[in-house]
């Protein structure tokens, strides 16, 4: 296996649910890659996927 550095780097974890919000995932993403920065999480019900393209660029916009 491959050992992965992003040390310094920005990880934005995201993710779909169907009511677990990100549970762990940006919690895990910090444990796993402790010197990262992980910031701007974004979680959307699976069934939104389809009907939530604006959601999504809202997210993407207010990442810069």
């Amino acid at each position: 296996m491959k050992k992965i550095i992003i040390d310094g780097k920005t990880v934005i974890p995201f993710t779909t649910h169907e009511g677990s919000g990100l549970a762990s995932c940006a919690n895990d993403v910090k444990k796993a890659f402790p010197k990262a920065n992980v910031t701007g999480e974004f979680r959307i019900y699976g069934h939104e996927v389809r009907t939530g393209k604006a959601k999504v660029e809202r997210w993407l916009k207010g990442l810069k």
